[in-house]
This record gives structure tokens, C-alpha cells and sequence, in this order.
């Protein structure tokens, strides 16, 4: 073998040797990388597996009460008096006396004569009309006297039926009927006579004393604005949505309140009426209430300001809930074995600090009293009393 053919032989041979190094440490890598690997799965560390808790929102709950409302409405109004007259003169003359009492704010009796006018005319005119009723009864007598006469005479003649006008049976008429116009006349008299003295028509005080003594009055002159002090209203104004509240059925009591001279001061009063129409520039109704004597047996002064609360008709099935815990105009939000649900009420009425809604509402929900920006019916929270007073937000909705 000459030194050509060694030396390639030598080449051939180191091939092949790298060849074999080659596929020897690429099995050997494939083979560790196994291993390594089934050791891996076999000494696998296993994480911890953690419970995740899902956050829940806190809310504050009222419990529901559903139940009978009756509403206490508040209104006030100046008392008036139900009985109000202007006393005018019926018959002309001179004032020659007036009561003592005829001053504004004085205080009268029924028949009382408050203001006594000249008569004297008046009895000339009474002196008169006697005269001429005596003067027909006269002759209504002589008239009936002849009748008499006449009918004896006729049935001395024998002559059958005597005639009327024989009889005087007109005549007679005639002079019954001038002998009933003279009573009249005397009785007009009599009654002229007795307007010359202006009385009181019931207990009561002047409001507008219209007269003095040597005035002379006319018919229809004003003499005296009387009222009555004890017979006492009050006219109760109330919002269309309270008055639909007001008992027209029966005659509910409650108490008038108002200040004088710095003192608190009560009556009863009882509800008598109310009025069939609504006050268009006000769009209120109004109710009358009857006032009553006080303990003390005192009425309040016509034109004093009082106020009161009177109890409305109740209603069932209602619950009482804050204005804070309305949403929108229609919908508040309960809680029930910890889940929100959406209930759709109507107000049935308003106060100034709650709300009295109808619902849907079932036994043991709670009202949620907080704010959340994101309600949805069925989430579930954390509820917790709410405190007095409370009204918690946590977002707007």
C-alpha cells in the first residue's frame, strides 16, 4: 500500500470515528433530556389550591313593615264666624236711643233692641187704621143685621127661596172683606211700630256699629255688622293629593292650635263638611270644620290663624319608606336571603320626609337603604342593619 492510499485511508477511518462520536453524544443528550424530563413529572411540585372569594358589595337594610297607614294631614286657616248679618232699618225715622252694647266689638243678647227709632208717626198711622177697622166691623154687623131682617121679611111673603141680593149676601162679603183689609192695615201698623226698634237677631258681637243717636235712617240704611262669636268654622285648605285623604263620611275630631300672647292655645274641632269643588288658582280643596269650646269654655277669636293635623281615610296593604330609598320615580330595591330584587312600587302618598308605596313585597324582604351604582336583580350582598338616620351612598343610579 503505497503512502497515497494510507493516508486516505486515515481520513476515511477518522470519518467515521467522528460519525459514531457524533450519533453516540446525540443519543446520549436525547437520553438525559428523558430523563430529566420524567423526572420532572414524577417530582412535580402541586400548587396550592386556594379558595376565590367573590367580592360582595355591603348594603344597609330596613325591614319592611306592610301594613294599614293612616295619614296625619296638616293644614291651618283663620276662623270665621257661620252666622254673619248686616242689620238695616226696615222703616224710616230718627235715631232717638241706641244700646250701649252698639260699639265695635261689643257684645249683644238675642232681642236685644240695639237702636230705637222715632214711633210717633207710626202710632198715628196704628190710631188710624183702628179707627177704620172699627168703622168696617161696624159695618159688617149693620150689613149681617139686615140679612137677618131681610130673611125674616122674605119668608113672611111666602114666596119661595128668598134671592141673595135680598138676603145682603153681598153686602155682607163686601163689608167682611173691608173689615179683614182694615186687620191688615192695623196689623202693618202694629209692625211698623215694632221695627222703629232694631234688635239683635241672635248672641253675638258688632263688628260695624252704623249709626248715632239723631240720625235719621231709611229703609234698607245699614245700622250694625253683627256676628256670632260662638258659632265658629274654620275652612281647611288641602293639596288635590291629601284631600283625596279627607272623610266626607263621618265627622272625625282633632285639635286647633294657635299662639296668643305667647301661650300655646287648643280647641276641639270636628270635620262637618267638605266642599264640592277645587279651588282652580290654588288647586287645592277645602273642608269645614266645626269649633268647639276649649275647657275653659272659651271659643278663639273670629280671624285668628290655627292650624291642625286631621286623620285621614286609612289604607291597607301600604308600606312607609324614606325618600332616599326611591329610585327613579318607581322602583326601590329588597333584599332577600341575601340577593337584591327589584320591586316596582306606586306612591300612594307623600310627606315631607317619607314615602307611603304599594308593591309586590313578600315576607322577609328588606329594603336597601344604600346607593349602588350598578344594581342587578339577583347579586348577591352582605346586608347589615341600617343605622338611624342613615341614608349610605356608595355611587348614583
Amino acid at each position: 500500500m503505497n503512502t497515497s492510499e494510507t493516508e486516505q485511508y486515515e481520513v476515511e477511518r477518522r470519518g467515521e470515528i467522528r460519525a459514531v462520536m457524533s450519533f453516540v453524544i446525540a443519543l446520549a443528550i436525547l437520553g438525559g433530556s428523558v430523563g430529566v424530563a420524567i423526572l420532572l413529572v414524577v417530582n412535580k411540585v402541586k400548587a396550592s389550591q386556594a379558595d376565590v372569594q367573590k367580592s360582595k358589595p355591603t348594603v344597609e337594610v330596613s325591614q319592611l313593615v306592610v301594613g294599614r297607614h293612616v295619614p296625619d294631614i296638616s293644614s291651618e286657616g283663620a276662623v270665621i264666624s257661620r252666622r254673619e248679618v248686616r242689620l238695616a232699618a226696615e222703616v224710616s225715622g230718627k235715631v232717638v236711643s241706641i244700646s250701649d252694647q252698639l260699639v265695635d266689638g261689643g257684645r249683644v243678647k238675642a232681642d236685644e233692641v240695639l237702636v230705637i227709632l222715632d214711633d210717633k208717626d207710626y202710632q198715628a198711622a196704628l190710631a188710624r187704621a183702628e179707627s177704620s177697622l172699627a168703622d168696617a166691623e161696624l159695618a159688617l154687623e149693620l150689613e149681617i143685621a139686615k140679612g137677618k131682617q131681610a130673611q125674616k121679611d122674605w119668608a113672611k111673603l111666602g114666596k119661595g127661596e128668598a134671592p141673595k141680593l135680598v138676603l145682603r149676601e153681598p153686602q155682607i162679603r163686601s163689608a167682611r172683606a173691608k173689615r179683614d183689609s182694615a186687620e191688615k192695615e192695623v196689623e202693618r201698623a202694629k209692625n211698623d211700630i215694632e221695627r222703629t226698634r232694631i234688635k239683635a237677631p241672635f248672641d253675638g258681637r258688632i263688628r260695624d256699629a252704623g249709626v248715632e243717636t239723631g240720625a235719621v235712617v231709611v229703609p234698607g240704611s245699614m245700622v250694625a255688622e253683627i256676628y256670632s262669636d260662638t258659632d265658629l268654622e274654620v275652612r281647611l285648605p288641602f293639596s288635590l293629593r291629601d284631600f283625596g285623604f279627607i272623610r266626607a263620611d263621618d265627622t272625625p275630631r282633632f285639635t286647633l292650635e294657635s299662639s296668643i300672647g305667647g301661650k300655646e292655645v287648643t280647641w276641639p274641632a270636628e270635620l262637618v263638611r267638605v266642599e264640592g269643588e277645587v279651588e282652580r288658582s290654588t288647586l287645592s280643596g277645602h273642608a269645614i270644620a266645626k269649633v268647639l269650646a276649649n275647657e275653659s269654655g272659651q271659643y278663639p277669636p273670629v280671624g285668628l290663624f290655627v292650624r291642625t293635623t286631621v286623620k285621614g281615610l286609612p289604607v291597607d296593604g301600604v308600606v312607609e319608606i324614606p325618600r332616599s330609598a326611591l329610585r327613579g320615580s318607581d322602583v326601590v330595591w329588597v333584599e332577600d336571603d341575601g340577593e337584591l330584587r327589584r320591586r316596582t312600587v306606586k306612591v300612594v302618598r307623600s310627606t315631607r320626609d317619607s314615602l307611603i308605596v304599594s308593591g309586590d313585597f313578600e315576607e322577609g324582604e328588606r329594603l336597601v337603604m344604600t346607593r349602588m351604582s350598578a344594581p342587578i336583580d339577583g347579586m348577591e350582598v352582605n346586608a347589615k342593619p341600617a343605622t338611624s338616620g342613615s341614608t349610605p351612598e356608595t355611587g348614583n343610579q
